[in-house]
């Protein structure tokens, strides 16, 4: 009986370790962007958070899940992001470059809308063919790829940053990763966020972005291989407009 009641004490504190860890998307979630609109100039944040973000030079096609933006010379750009400081920090998204990208001038994929900081990740940056770039409080880091050259189809990109380690997964496969050693910075809070383009108006990524979501805590790999399957089960099984109602009746599967 003693043994038994013991049996139970312990599976009832790791079924309460389980919990406090699982993903929130009511808490976590800080921006997810299905790019699903299919016209107009706004792309709309489907998160609690509610971000509207203003869509320059980019058209609705066909994408990984639903509908994507396709970009040529364009951008999408939100105002500073009001949201608390996270201490750890996931982004993930799914691009296709129009054109083979094995070097060349610099393209940035995410930057700030305004002024310098970080994260960011960005193509052919100081003799780096592709890398994210994070930074702790105390001081400004990157993870970089192992990647030759990105052809043009589908990747899917997670830079993920807890407190101690950051790291870069392709195609769900690591693909770098580096010390961090402190809370993550975020500075979207304050100078605004710009998809496919530095500040709005320079470094322009060319190709579709699909799926783009940001995340307050620090992905597993088995959190980016989940969150790859779906996606690509959704592609399989037909077109799926996501909305925040569909994320959170289903907590432990289809949100990431």
């Amino acid at each position: 009986m003693k043994k038994l009641a013991y049996l139970l004490a312990v599976a009832a504190f790791l079924m309460s370790c389980v919990l406090a860890e699982a993903v929130d998307p009511d808490k976590d979630l800080l921006i997810y962007l299905p790019f699903d609109e299919g016209q107009g100039n706004k792309a709309e944040d489907v998160s609690p958070n509610g971000f509207v973000g203003d869509v320059k030079n980019a058209k609705w096609v066909e994408g990984v899940v639903g509908q994507a933006l396709h970009f040529d010379g364009g951008s999408v750009n939100f105002d500073p992001l009001k949201i608390d400081q996270p201490k750890e920090m996931t982004i993930e998204f799914w691009f296709k470059p129009d054109d083979k990208i094995e070097g060349g001038n610099r393209i940035d994929l995410l930057y700030r809308l305004q002024g310098g900081g970080r994260p960011h990740i960005t193509f052919n940056r100081g003799g780096v063919l592709f890398g994210f770039y994070f930074a702790t409080q105390g001081v400004e880091l990157e993870a970089v790829t192992n990647y030759d050259a990105f052809e043009s189809e589908w990747y899917y990109f997670v830079g993920s940053q807890s407190k101690k380690t950051a790291w870069m997964y392709i195609n769900g496969d690591l693909d770098s990763e580096a010390e961090a050693g402190g809370d993550a910075r975020m500075d979207f809070g304050t100078e605004g966020m710009c998809i496919a383009a530095s500040q709005g108006n320079a470094n322009f990524f060319n190709g579709m972005i699909d799926e783009f979501k940001m995340w307050s805590v620090a992905f597993t790999a088995d959190d980016v291989a989940d969150s790859m399957a779906k996606a690509l089960a959704v592609k399989a099984g037909g077109k799926l407009t996501t909305t925040w109602g569909k994320l959170k009746s289903d907590p432990g599967g289809s949100f990431r």
